[in-house]
């Protein structure tokens, strides 16, 4: 087996495992009696959730806590908290990033050849979509480490970075959220 597919393998087995322990937790109870614990401490549960929901390990076990605080909880304000615990956990990303791991990413941008796309776009006056995918990356439940990278890429500003992925992750969720209240 090639190492390149004995990793994503291994990514998608861990993925699987997220998966399955998010719904154990939420079919057994377990989750639902958890968040009813720490509902009452104001805003903590959302909070994690949208913590929870920036990565793809946890981002199964977010979208259970979104199940359970949706029916309960003000989708709008659900959304904002949970995309305020989404964008510190995007902070905490940003910074690691940009300041531990630079080397790599232009190792990885140069084995990947994305300047070739990013050269392509700028000359074609499209390259306001780098920024733009990773802003639609960020708003979904896919990780997002690579919204990040296309974001910095793109020569914003960690405090622009950090407004944006406020306000996707919260458009995400909400997203999430809106149908599930609605429903219940």
């Amino acid at each position: 087996m090639s190492p390149k597919l004995k990793k994503i393998t291994v990514k998608t087995i861990i993925f699987i495992l997220s998966l399955s322990l998010a719904w154990y937790l939420l079919k057994s109870g377990i989750l639902d009696t958890l968040v009813q614990k720490i509902l009452p401490i104001m805003f903590l549960a959302p909070f994690l959730a949208g913590m929870f929901y920036t990565s793809f390990l946890t981002t199964p076990l977010a979208i259970a806590m979104f199940l359970i605080l949706a029916p309960v909880m003000n989708p709008i304000l659900l959304a904002v908290v949970a995309g305020l615990g989404a964008a510190l956990t995007d902070a905490f990303l940003i910074r690691l990033l940009r300041d531990n791991v630079n080397k790599d990413i232009a190792t990885l941008t140069k084995h990947f050849k994305f300047y070739l796309l990013k050269g392509l776009l700028k000359l074609l006056k499209l390259d306001f979509l780098i920024p733009l995918l990773g802003a639609l990356i960020i708003a979904s439940p896919l990780p997002d480490e690579l919204g990040l990278f296309l974001l910095g890429e793109s020569k914003l500003t960690n405090k622009q970075i950090i407004i944006l992925t406020f306000i996707f992750n919260t458009a995400g969720i909400l997203l999430i959220v809106t149908p599930i209240n609605l429903l219940s």
